[in-house]
């Protein structure tokens, strides 16, 4: 039985008989298929992968899991359960995968009691977030990726161009390097407009003096990296040198904190202090990272509510930023493995600021 789903089966809340996994990242990890149109019904003791015709070749690669296979996969799920009704009568959903709207139509439609409380996400995601060797090494390759990315991208930012052909480039760049889709929807912030934290690409000129913000991930095998980098176009006065020194050292108090055992929201303070004593505490508005999971983010969080003590196993980004409205903002961001025995940073972009 696959090691991953065998731990979901342990690890399931005393009270439910069996997890239905809808969304598309989870299925993946469980199955290491990408199946779309497809969910997973774990039990204690068996798995059904449901999907559509269109993907039997895939699906029946799945050995662990007994495929079933139909046009209507809600009907083909309620008729197994009422098969199955001696041993499933309470099945848990995942809750940030789906519509009230579609929890609601299930509790019509389906033979068991139906939860969607969270304890199941809470299992999956912790679950997933604890990487193996083979997990963290994927990870480090799509890493390594957008380090080569933002490298090469600096060779072709200039005044001018805006911020659609950046994020063109960025994208070409990042597949030539070997990933194999964006791990998230990326920012590519220009001037003014990095000071709104996750700003889509509208048009905006680049001009010199400007500030620009990448904040990119690669994919490789499932498994996605994120990162955030500045730099200027041609120049960089005074306040930006500063606002820009002021994160770097609060980043550097970030990745520095980090402990086994130390709650997550230690970690998160110690980097907001830095920027707090230096007067920019109000335009400091988010958590300092979150774990990398086979969704990014997923998982634990360093911000200034949760007490989830740093284990082992976990990678987590570290990203404070200011943001001042009307003017500019600065991030920076670093993904660090939490490891038995160190903690290692697997970014390996220039934290110094650049001028292209």
């Amino acid at each position: 039985m696959n090691k991953r789903i065998e731990r979901l089966m342990q690890n399931l809340p005393e009270d439910i008989d069996a997890a239905l996994i809808t969304g598309y990242d989870i299925r993946r990890y469980y199955t290491r298929q990408a199946i779309p149109d497809s969910f997973l019904l774990v039990s204690r003791t068996a798995v059904w992968l449901f999907a559509s015709p269109f993907y039997r070749d895939k699906a029946r690669k799945v050995k662990d899991a007994i495929y079933v296979e139909g046009k209507c996969l809600l009907s083909r799920l309620t008729e197994l359960l009422i098969k199955e009704r001696d041993s499933i009568k309470r099945v848990a959903v995942q809750a940030d995968q789906m519509t009230v709207a579609e929890y609601e139509q299930l509790k019509r439609v389906l033979p068991c009691g139906l939860t969607a409380d969270g304890r199941l996400d809470d299992v999956l995601y912790l679950q997933n977030c604890r990487k193996t060797e083979e997990e963290v090494r994927a990870v480090q390759e799509a890493q390594d990726a957008a380090d080569k990315m933002f490298t090469e991208v600096l060779n072709y930012v200039h005044a001018g161009m805006d911020d659609w052909q950046l994020q063109k480039i960025v994208g070409i760049l990042l597949r030539d390097f070997g990933s194999q889709r964006d791990s998230f929807d990326h920012v590519t912030g220009v001037g003014v407009n990095t000071s709104m934290p996750h700003v889509r690409p509208n048009g905006t000129v680049i001009r010199p003096g400007d500030f620009v913000m990448l904040d990119v991930g690669a994919t490789i095998d499932g498994y996605g990296s994120d990162m955030t980098r500045m730099f200027a176009v041609e120049y960089a006065d005074e306040r930006k040198r500063e606002i820009y020194d002021c994160v770097r050292r609060a980043q550097k108090a970030g990745c520095d904190a980090i402990e086994l055992g130390k709650p997550c929201c230690e970690i998160d303070r110690a980097a907001r202090e830095v920027i707090e004593e230096a007067g920019y505490g109000r335009y400091y508005m988010h958590g300092l990272g979150h774990s990398i999971g086979i969704q990014v983010p997923g998982g634990p969080r360093f911000n200034q509510t949760d007490t989830t003590p740093v284990f082992s196993g976990l990678i987590m980004t570290v990203e404070p930023g200011i943001y001042l409205p009307g003017e500019f903002g600065v991030r920076i961001e670093d993904m660090l493995h939490i490891g038995e025995n160190e903690i290692r940073n697997m970014t390996h972009s220039t934290h110094e600021l650049i001028i292209v």
